[in-house]
Parts: C-alpha cells; sequence; structure tokens
C-alpha cells in the first residue's frame, strides 16, 4: 500500500532537518551548556535554538504543516498534517555530557490523528531510526548490516529499558517493581523516543515508561508499532499519547509483563 500523498517529501524532510538540527546540538556538545528549570525538567539555548531550526525548515518546506514542539513554538495545520517535535529529548543528559539523547520528529495527519511517520536521530550514535505507517521500520535494526537481534520468549531472559519520565524515581519503582526483579537486566537511559526506537530496532527486548508527554513518544511509539511489536498504556488500556505510560514489547512478552505492573500509585 502506498503511503500517502506528499509522505515521502516529507520523510525525507523529517531525516534531513533532524540530522541538520542533530549537527547543531554536537556542535555545543561537551561544553559549558547553561541550563534552567521549567515547569517539568530543564532547557537550554541549544532546545530553543534546535526548534527554531525545525521550526524554520517547516514553515518554508511545507508552509501548511501545524506544529506542536515542547519548547512553545506552535502553528495550526491547514494541509491536514501536524507535527510533534523534541528537539533535545534528554537534555539531562546532553547538559552531563552523556550520549544519550535525540531528535524525535513526529508527522500525524489531523483527520484521526494517527501518527503516519516518525524519525528519531541520535547524533552521538549517527543512528536515524525512522518509520511510515504500515511501511515497517526503517534504518537502525540490529545496527549496520545486521538483523535485529532475536528477543527471548520468557522475561527471564529479557532486557529492559526502564524510564520515570517527568515522575520521583520511587514511583517508578512502585509502579514497576515487580516486573524489574523478574527480568534478566534492566537499563535506564533518560530519552524517551531513543528508548522507544532501541526497543523498536531490537537492541532491548521493552520499554517501562511512565507518563510523559506527545512530543515525547509520537515518532517512537510509531517506530515500535512498525516494528511489529506491542505498546499498551501501563493500565492496560491502548494509549498512543503515552499520557498513562507505556509498556512495549513483543507479543510473546506483553502479558506476562503487564500482569507485573501496577498502574495504581499512578497519577490521575
Amino acid at each position: 500500500m502506498p503511503p500517502p500523498p506528499g509522505i515521502q517529501a516529507r520523510l525525507d524532510w523529517a531525516i534531513r532537518t533532524a540530522r541538520d538540527a542533530g549537527e547543531l546540538l554536537l556542535a555545543s556538545f561537551r561544553t559549558d551548556v547553561a541550563a534552567h528549570g521549567k515547569d517539568r525538567g530543564i532547557v537550554t539555548e541549544l532546545d530553543r535554538r534546535a526548534e527554531r531550526l525545525i521550526a524554520g525548515s517547516l514553515a518554508e518546506a511545507f508552509p501548511g504543516d501545524g506544529l506542536v514542539a515542547e519548547e512553545g513554538t506552535g502553528r495550526d495545520a491547514t494541509s491536514g498534517y501536524r507535527w510533534v517535535v523534541d528537539p533535545l529529548d534528554g537534555t539531562t543528559n546532553y547538559v552531563a555530557g552523556l550520549p544519550m539523547f535525540a531528535v524525535s520528529l513526529g508527522c500525524l495527519a489531523e483527520s484521526g490523528g494517527a501518527t503516519v511517520l516518525g524519525v528519531v536521530h541520535a547524533p552521538v550514535f549517527g543512528e536515524t531510526f525512522t518509520a511510515v505507517r504500515g511501511l515497517g521500520l526503517r534504518g537502525g535494526v540490529g545496527g549496520p548490516g545486521r538483523p535485529a537481534r532475536p528477543g527471548p520468549d520468557d522475561l527471564g531472559a529479557a532486557v529492559f529499558i526502564v524510564n520515570k519520565a517527568y515522575h520521583p524515581a520511587a514511583l517508578l519503582w512502585a509502579v514497576a517493581g515487580g516486573l524489574m526483579a523478574s527480568v534478566r537486566a534492566f537499563r535506564t537511559f533518560g530519552c524517551v523516543s531513543l528508548d522507544l526506537a532501541l526497543v523498536a530496532a531490537g537492541r532491548a527486548d521493552g520499554l517501562v515508561l511512565l507518563p510523559a508527554d506527545p512530543w515525547d513518544v509520537a515518532a517512537g511509539l510509531l517506530l515500535v508499532e512498525e516494528a511489529g511489536l506491542v505498546a499498551g498504556g501501563l493500565d492496560g488500556g491502548p494509549d498512543p499519547t503515552g499520557r498513562h505510560g507505556i509498556l512495549a514489547t513483543s507479543p510473546s512478552l506483553f502479558p506476562s509483563a503487564a500482569v507485573l505492573l501496577d498502574p495504581s500509585p499512578l497519577p490521575g
């Protein structure tokens, strides 16, 4: 099934622009970047500069496309497409000099609200993960020239990523402690979009994410879906927004992982 009209041009633009934003971020990586507090997390001038780069490029390439970006840039859509953008996902890592940060661009169809393409670019690693709805995951699978690692059939052999998002660490343990005690290992990297991309590419066997914002997950959830994996809310229902948290893993592991989660401590 061919993609909707204009999607290939938008995918090409998103890959190019995510890499341009990544180059901007790399130019100041591991320098003295000042961070300032905001309602949730921190923000730097690099977040804002990367967002301006993406917004300006979008306005030139697709002036009718809408935009919702983490640092507040917004524009209504007249073309039927709306972008949900995190210009620097993993700001805390970036400021600390840790390499786990990414640029995330998701494009949604205004009719129905489904994400139709997603791009997650990890500048330090030089990897770009992409997906178009119905056409599968591209890039990043297993690494250059390698197939994805076959996933295990039991939780005791699985490696899961966990991410508390903006919440206290104690909440993550309250919700996911049973699962973390049951898997072979768990890792925390602090970059939601990259976490989702790594699971989609078979580098990890699953992700538990506490409630997050749409720009954190818009692109990454499509990567997971197009990789043939399952993503649902921590409350057991579907959650394409991340507002109820996310469990993402293989169809074979999802039921046994879900029963070990306790969503009752989650706010709201």
